[in-house]
């Protein structure tokens, strides 16, 4: 852990990455995020209505959610939402539908490339211009197929 804190305290940006299997992130990256409290101060610091530790580094970090679901609906990350808004991230990303990742069938196959070159923009906009731009977080929210043609693909 202390390489994994080094690393984290010389990094601009963050990129938390977990599933979601059942309504919050994995309990691997509550225990890491856990474990990141060498890192606090036993201050109060309050941003935009939100409560928490000070930070010993005074350069704040740049936080990105990037989360997948293998249900179909947006609700699926409420929770992670909420847990994560203290952090104030600088872009999160959200997959719902995530079984069509997998996919091998040539027209899912398709939309998801193109879906992950809109990640990849978006890292690169990120690192290069320090923010994602509209149309960049327009594209990585469309759906890659309705509901009902989901459901359809999984056999439910």
């Amino acid at each position: 852990m202390e390489h994994l804190l080094n690393l984290y305290r010389e990094s601009d940006i963050i990129c938390f990455a977990t599933p979601i299997y059942t309504w919050n992130m994995t309990a691997l990256l509550k225990n890491f995020i856990d474990r990141l409290i060498p890192l606090k101060v036993p201050q109060m610091t309050e941003t935009n209505g939100h409560l928490d530790m000070k930070n010993q580094d005074s350069t704040p970090k740049k936080i990105v959610i990037l989360s997948n679901s293998g249900f179909p609906g947006e609700n699926n990350f409420d929770v992670l939402r909420a847990s994560v808004a203290c952090a104030e991230p600088i872009l999160e990303i959200y997959r719902n539908c995530g079984k069509l990742l997998k996919s091998k069938n040539p027209d899912v196959l398709q939309k998801v490339n193109v879906w992950l070159e809109s990640v990849e923009a978006a890292g690169q906009e990120l690192v290069l211009q320090n923010n994602v731009s509209e149309e960049i977080k327009t594209r990585l929210q469309q759906p890659l197929m309705t509901i009902p043609e989901y459901m359809d693909y999984l056999g439910m």
